[in-house]
């Protein structure tokens, strides 16, 4: 399989992420995350640092998958509830260390956390809102 398919691949069964959730996380339109993932486009190598990254693939992996070895998609069908584990403490990790960096985000998801759970959930939702419109806004 090449790369672009495993990149794919990977995308959808390890990730459970859409294509266009992968070209915001990676910066890009989705019409071009599209077009390498069907292969009609050449994968940059700077993007190939970037999916390495932002999807969280270790070396091996990595390099399996860029050298077409036969077994890497094996290996992530295999793995495929390990290497979700394993993107999921990174990303766990990536929250702690944004939540760290910022003691009053800190203070207030803390203030949140110790809410009822019915209120939890309210403030959850309007802060969810938040986010999202700020999303859509040009900063």
């Amino acid at each position: 399989m090449a790369i672009y398919q495993q990149l794919k691949y990977y995308r959808e069964e390890v990730l459970n992420m859409t294509q266009s959730q992968a070209a915001r996380l990676l910066n890009i339109d989705q019409s071009t995350l599209s077009n390498y993932e069907r292969g009609s486009r050449q994968i940059p190598l700077e993007l190939l640092r970037l999916f390495k990254e932002k999807y969280y693939i270790d070396d091996d992996m990595f390099l399996a998958m860029l050298f077409q070895d036969p077994s890497s998609s094996g290996l992530i069908k295999e793995g495929k509830k390990e290497l979700q584990e394993k993107v999921l403490k990174a990303e766990d990790q990536q929250l702690v260390n944004l939540i760290r960096e910022h003691p009053s985000l800190m203070e207030e998801l803390r203030e949140l956390a110790s809410l009822p759970k019915n209120h939890q959930k309210n403030r959850a939702d309007v802060l969810v809102r938040v986010l999202q419109i700020l999303k859509k806004s040009p900063l």
